[in-house]
């Protein structure tokens, strides 16, 4: 999914259905694949709106302008070069495999999880949760959903952690963190930490701005030697099906029972 139809999928799902944002946004959703051909003038009148108020929007959204707005339209499928996306790497599989393959390959990361996950640092992060007055979880995609989840989880039991879908502020509130902030980052692969995995260019990332302490939750085991990763929770992929959509909420599960050991006694 490109770095456009994600936030567009956010603003979507964050304005009031009553609002221009909505309106706009659920026009461009609706016609996405014929936008990179657009020029500003039919997309104003696509949405029924001024040119001026389709210049504010795409500001809103954090493009600066039409140019980076419209390349970022341009709809390629796998564009940035991931051969683990869904429709490529699960969706596929299951078509070729049927369902009850794609089962059997997730009860088996399940069963790996449970033989090698490393309780120390689990135990470590739980009591960081207590140490940390703030804390945020992020991650994009399905690992955005993995940052919510561990937010529900930990709310339920009275502590409250920050998220937030947009990336643009993910990566400002990543620069501007203190001494004082704890960060949990959800990238299977561990390329939230090094690029910007939804731009056109795929521009490096430089996490040494932060100050915060930064916890990653990967599937890749050599993140555990990146210089800005202070603790690294890692697990296993028995094949090439990628399952961390699931495996991350297993792990979720794991630091908030043990947060709510630490805090119960």
């Amino acid at each position: 999914m490109g770095i456009l139809l994600n936030r567009l999928l956010i603003m979507l799902n964050d304005s009031d259905p009553k609002s221009t944002e909505y309106h706009i946004a659920f026009i461009l959703i609706m016609n996405f694949y014929y936008l990179s051909d657009m020029s500003i003038n039919e997309v104003a009148q696509l949405c029924s709106v001024s040119k001026s108020t389709i210049s504010k929007f795409i500001r809103i959204i954090d493009f600066e302008d039409y140019a980076s707005f419209k390349s970022a339209a341009t709809f390629k499928e796998n564009k940035y070069g991931f051969t683990l996306n869904y429709n490529q790497n699960i969706a596929e599989y299951i078509e070729e495999n049927g369902m009850d393959s794609y089962l059997e390959i997730i009860h088996k990361d399940i069963d790996k999880c449970k033989e090698t996950i490393d309780i120390n640092k689990i135990n470590e992060l739980a009591n960081d949760l207590i140490q940390y007055k703030k804390v945020a979880s992020f991650g994009l995609l399905f690992s955005e959903i993995a940052a919510i989840d561990l937010q529900t989880k930990l709310a339920y039991n009275g502590k409250f952690i920050i998220t937030n879908l947009n990336d643009v502020k993910q990566d400002e509130f990543i620069r501007d963190a203190k001494e004082d902030t704890l960060i949990i980052i959800f990238s299977n692969s561990g390329s939230y930490m090094k690029r910007y995995q939804m731009s056109e260019f795929q521009d490096t990332k430089n996490f040494l701005k932060t100050k915060a302490k930064i916890v990653l939750v990967t599937s890749n085991k050599e993140m555990e030697r990146f210089e800005k990763v202070d603790l690294c929770i890692s697990f296993n992929h028995m094949t090439n099906v990628q399952t961390h959509s699931i495996m991350f909420q297993i792990i979720n599960d794991y630091i908030t029972n043990r947060y709510r050991q630490l805090t119960r006694k």
